[in-house]
């Protein structure tokens, strides 16, 4: 077996190219077994094989290659030595879905998040240049990365820095293949004799007295004239970056060709167009490439999928043709399919663009009609500005629907969904929602469609149970007929479940402690309030970091009880599974009766 003697890319470099497409067929099956058994990414990374063989072919350790989103990864991963550790991939301590600067020195950039690569591998080239060093910055963008603004940011910032950009076009979304006679053109212009001639016939027309730059400049723009009659991928070259492609991105051979010429003879910022196909090398996922874009772990044993409940609520409320749906290229992960299906016409998928999802979101709102925003938590993150300025100050009927909050398991730390109480809490105008089970949340998406201002509704992916819980806006509901001087306050599904599990433990041992489910978590239930004043110990539960979260404005209000607020504390949570994390944070049923035996012990 080939790639069991791979231990780091030199080793790939001993190998005959010959033998490359073997290794390509190693890695897949190496991949399939793998996902299939720990859940992860699966489509996108099987359609990057041959172009990451190729990459750690050509390039060298002190190169820099940057992968955007970060989840195609996994065949970078087992190329730099981590082979032997694969079977640890999302698990606990094991390795991480994405790049990680902590485990490996390949690892240049971490990324999670879509559309960064260009501006991080920009930032890497300027300090190689500033520190006059010689190396190469490889940026690695696909999967719809374009589509966000911060791409184009960093492309608009590049000014002839040399750095290479492989753009992964894995869905045709630049343009189609232009044919034979680009790829033709593309393998000369990355040729030694063309650049050197190119570069000799500017020096010698430039030194002529008088004409010589104006003669330039013309021959140039004429030049880019005929390139924008003939060429239909030319948009790189408006930031006057060289384009080549598009090419092959399953033929090994041909892009270490095309590696190799441009590491060697171009000398500025270079866009190496590859056209590749997801799921590449196994059937199922070629057809299906939504599907196996990220598969669930074996023991994942949660059952109710909170995205399809908004699905199927959504669709309901859309027959009120006042009533859009929003996705940032995440329709199948945030259940709108089939929303976009019924109404095609009221429903807009943005690509990865969350901040112009929110923005626009408002000027729908502005323009009369009830739009509903579906985001993962993370991914909200990147448009707290537009949320600020553009709904919350103008207090718009804008819907935010923000699924994946709290603990995400293996995905890890790039993607928990931790922070999103503690960002929307001290907004003026805006009112936070988080439903305990499935019941609780098909009542709050009724309530959000006549609600006439800024709305948000925190959930999981999926819960283990349902409480059949009630919905009254504004209402601290307590869930179990006990009298006592002790209280749990929970925020959504999970810490209802472990107070309630508490709960009976406490009452099994004699003792009691009321529980609350916190489905409003702005504005307070004031009433509630007013009665914990006279509780002896008050604990708070949510799947958010603390530092601003509900707990830390519970206990700001409470002046007599003891409250102790548990959730994360001032840290990033790496991968495991939901239970894991749960327990790493004291979020269990036995955390919570160990600590309330511990507070009613009088000093």
């Amino acid at each position: 077996m080939i790639l069991e003697g791979i231990k780091s890319p030199s080793d790939l470099k001993k190998l005959d190219i010959k033998q490359l497409p073997a290794l390509c067929d190693e890695l897949r099956e190496e991949l399939i077994k793998t996902v299939n058994q720990n859940g992860g990414h699966l489509a996108s990374n099987l359609g990057v094989v041959e172009l990451t063989v190729a990459l750690h072919y050509v390039f060298d350790i002190r190169d820099k290659i940057v992968w955007d989103v970060g989840h195609q990864s996994y065949v970078h991963k087992l190329l730099t030595g981590r082979y032997g550790e694969f079977s640890s991939l999302r698990k606990k301590d094991g390795l991480s879905g994405f790049p990680d600067i902590t485990e490996s020195e390949y690892d240049c950039f971490g990324t999670g998040h879509a559309s960064t690569a260009i501006s991080a591998g920009l930032g890497l080239a300027k300090a190689r240049d500033l520190k006059h060093e010689d190396f190469s910055v490889v940026c690695v963008v696909g999967d719809g990365a374009l589509t966000g603004g911060l791409s184009y940011e960093g492309l608009n910032s590049i000014d002839g820095t040399n750095m290479l950009i492989v753009f992964n076009d894995n869905d045709m979304s630049i343009g189609k293949n232009v044919g034979s006679a680009t790829r033709n053109l593309s393998r000369v212009r990355v040729r030694k004799g063309y650049l050197k001639f190119k570069s000799g016939l500017e020096k010698t027309v430039g030194k002529i007295p008088l004409i010589g730059k104006p003669v330039v400049r013309f021959l140039k723009s004429i030049k880019r004239s005929i390139k924008l009659s003939c060429l239909r991928n030319i948009y790189f070259e408006n930031f006057d970056i060289k384009y080549v492609g598009p090419i092959k991105g399953h033929d090994v051979k041909e892009l270490i060709s095309y590696l190799k010429s441009i590491k060697e003879n171009v000398k500025k910022p270079t866009v190496l167009h590859i056209i590749t196909k997801k799921g590449f090398g196994f059937p199922e996922a070629e057809e299906n490439p939504s599907q196996y874009h990220s598969l669930p772990c074996k023991t994942d044993d949660l059952q109710i999928n909170m995205s399809e409940i908004v699905g199927r609520e959504l669709i309901n409320l859309g027959q009120d043709e006042r009533v859009t749906a929003i996705s940032a290229a995440m329709t199948q992960g945030v259940g709108l399919e089939g929303f976009a299906e019924k109404y095609p016409d009221r429903f807009f998928d943005v690509g990865i663009a969350e901040g112009h999802a929110v923005t626009f979101g408002a000027g729908l709102a502005a323009g009369g009609f009830k739009p509903f925003f579906a985001v993962y938590s993370t991914f909200l993150q990147r448009a707290y500005d537009q949320i600020v300025h553009d709904v919350a100050t103008q207090r718009l009927n804008v819907t935010l629907l923000i699924d994946h909050a709290g603990f995400v398991g293996e995905d890890g730390q790039t993607h928990q969904g931790l922070f999103d109480i503690a960002a929307l809490l001290p907004l003026p105008n805006m009112t936070l929602l988080a439903p305990a089970d499935d019941n609780e949340l098909k009542q709050m998406l009724a309530f959000a469609y006549i609600f006439d201002a800024p709305l948000a509704i925190r959930y999981p992916a999926k819960i283990c149970r349902s409480f059949n819980a009630e919905f009254t806006f504004g209402v601290w509901r307590k869930l179990n007929d006990v009298v006592s001087d002790i209280c749990v306050l929970a925020v959504g599904g999970r810490c209802v479940d472990a107070a309630l599990d508490a709960a009976d433990i406490l009452a099994s041992q004699e003792m009691a402690a009321e529980v609350y489910n916190c489905s409003t978590l702005k504005p307070f239930d004031e009433e509630c309030l007013n009665c914990l004043e006279n509780k002896r110990i008050v604990i708070t539960m949510e799947e958010g970091i603390k530092a601003g979260g509900f707990g830390e404005a519970v206990a700001a209000r409470l002046k007599k009880p003891l409250c102790v607020s548990l959730g994360v504390d001032d840290k990033f949570v790496r991968h495991a599974s939901v239970s894991q994390q749960l327990e790493e944070n004291g979020l269990t049923a036995g955390n919570v009766v160990e600590l309330i035996k511990k507070l009613s012990i009088k000093p």
